[in-house]
């Protein structure tokens, strides 16, 4: 039986049937042809979609009734995190607490779901946390449901590639980065870091070039994509050094068109990271035209076919949420049903009672000897004024330990202030042109673990420039004396750019600490 994959791009769709490991079909659907210009636009279109669908299918004489959807990182939120060893019953809601700091909206209008990989000698765990609007979810089963296709399975592209990465025979152990780009169909390039086969970091980068840039030559084109891509490799393998800095990336493997690979490999030299290329064409055994967007859906196709380390389906996750709702009047009638079928016996149910009633009395009578002493003990105690002589050993104890909590803070307010007025007027001085804070908090519910997060935004119509600021900002408050008397710990918990009003910027978010964080 026959399998799509179909991969959801930026301007292109790319629907690619396979059975096993065969490849039978690939299209190409321009997304100008169904929405007349951005894909991912909030307007209902799901009829024009399900028509021209309809046609392209019927015309290809492709008739599978299962489908796998490689989604585009802006479509899906991924994160890996760390997060100390929880008992199995705490860890959801633990992992939506911290997930809620990589997310810009309610966690409650998310499908989600995580996968936590458990390092026993530290014991910590790296958590990956996948989730997906209701509402995207709902807009792609609703344009599969109408063409009469089941969904196996909703991915991130990012990690449908690692599929072409096991089909090319490489090895999964150790730290390894996996790079998919593709300069000519200006899709998104897919950034993953994988240890030992589980996901570590990801991040998509986009080439897309301002109206002046696009239209200069191909040639042109492409340097300046290289150049755009350079500069984000850069960013990105700080952030991911910084984050995990005793996990050093040991190879990189690339899937790329064939004419870039030399300049690829030779930037990648400058980070010092050996480059080894996956040939794309020789792994499915046949010549075809290198694209991201074919690599992506053909991957995604094999997902029963090659099964990978990462085991979140956010379709399961959502079947899971409604099943509840959806039984909940036939589970009241089935243990109705159970109840009819009891037969009641008085005789055993007037022995029942009996037997309870006699074993009350019997305690009853053996108990009232020392209810008396104990009695006569309380009456003699010494009284004492604004405590009740009344009172058991652990109300007592309940009481001396209020004091003694009234008494500590009493103590911490007085001896352990902490003043942040000078610190904070320091953050204006130093915020450059561009940037501009939206947020701070303060954490300092333990006196010697204090913690200030700032939250931010960055736009000078060039991503370079904008982390450029972000960088400058955070080198100024490690420089000056008076912020770091208090904070010495300085770092970024994150930086990408995201859209706002049409607009794209970077957001980012410090981490200012007075204390190192140690594993």
């Amino acid at each position: 039986m026959s399998i799509l994959g179909i991969y959801f791009g930026p301007k292109v769709v790319d629907v690619v049937e396979t059975k096993g490991r065969k490849l039978l079909n690939h299209i190409q659907i321009p997304t100008s042809g169904i929405a007349g210009g951005d894909f991912e636009e909030k307007v209902p279109l799901e009829v024009k979609i399900v028509a021209l669908f309809n046609e392209v299918l019927r015309r290809n004489k492709i008739e599978s009734k299962e489908a796998v959807l490689s989604l585009s990182g802006k479509d899906l939120i991924m994160r890996t995190f760390e997060m100390p060893n929880l008992p199995k019953e705490e860890m959801p809601s633990a992992v939506n607490f911290e997930a809620k700091k990589y997310i810009p909206f309610k966690v409650e209008e998310l499908i989600s779901g995580y996968q936590s990989l458990a390092d026993k000698r530290s014991r910590i765990n790296t958590v990956l946390f996948a989730g997906i609007k209701k509402e995207i979810l709902n807009k792609y089963s609703s344009i599969l449901n109408q063409l009469n296709i089941k969904t196996k399975h909703i991915e991130y592209c990012g990690f449908s590639i690692i599929r072409a990465l096991n089909l090319s025979g490489a090895k999964e152990a150790g730290i390894i980065g996996l790079l998919c780009v593709d300069f000519a169909q200006d899709d998104e390039v897919n950034f993953v870091v994988l240890e030992n086969g589980f996901p570590l970091f990801n991040r998509d980068i986009s080439l897309s070039l301002g109206a002046a840039e696009g239209a200069e030559n191909s040639e042109t084109q492409v340097s300046a994509s290289l150049d755009k891509l350079k500069t984000e490799m850069r960013v990105s393998l700080d952030y991911y050094q910084r984050k995990f800095p005793g996990k050093s990336i040991q190879k990189m493997y690339i899937l790329s068109n064939p004419e870039q690979q030399p300049q690829v490999e030779a930037f990648m030299a400058d980070f010092g990271i050996t480059a080894k290329f996956i040939d794309f064409a020789r792994i499915i055994g046949k010549p075809v035209v290198y694209s991201a967007g074919f690599v992506k859906s053909y991957s995604s196709a094999l997902e029963g076919a090659i099964p990978t380390k990462i085991k979140i389906n956010l379709l399961e996750t959502r079947a899971r949420a409604l099943k509840p709702a959806a039984i909940a009047g036939g589970q009241q009638l089935d243990t109705w049903a159970l109840f009819k079928e009891i037969r009641i016996d008085y005789r055993i149910i007037i022995l029942g009672i009996l037997i309870c009633v006699s074993v009350f009395g019997y305690g009853v009578y053996q108990s009232a000897p020392f209810k008396l002493k104990l009695k006569d003990v309380i009456s003699k105690r010494i009284t004492v004024d604004k405590v009740d002589n009344t009172q058991g050993l652990s109300e007592l104890e309940g009481i001396n330990l209020a004091y003694k909590n009234k008494l500590e803070k009493l103590d911490t307010l007085i001896r352990k202030q902490l003043y942040l007025t000078e610190t904070l007027d320091v953050i204006p001085r130093y915020i450059p042109e561009g940037v501009w804070l939206i947020n701070f908090t303060l954490n300092n519910k333990d006196r010697e673990r204090v913690e200030l997060n700032l939250e931010g935004r960055a736009y000078l119509k060039d991503s370079d420039k904008e982390f450029a600021a972000v960088n400058k900002f955070i080198e100024a408050l490690k420089q000056d004396l008076v912020f770091t008397k208090y904070f010495t710990d300085i770092n970024i918990v994150s930086i990408n750019q995201q859209e706002e009003d049409r607009v794209t910027v970077t957001s980012f978010s410090l981490s200012c600490k007075n204390y190192k964080e140690g594993r």
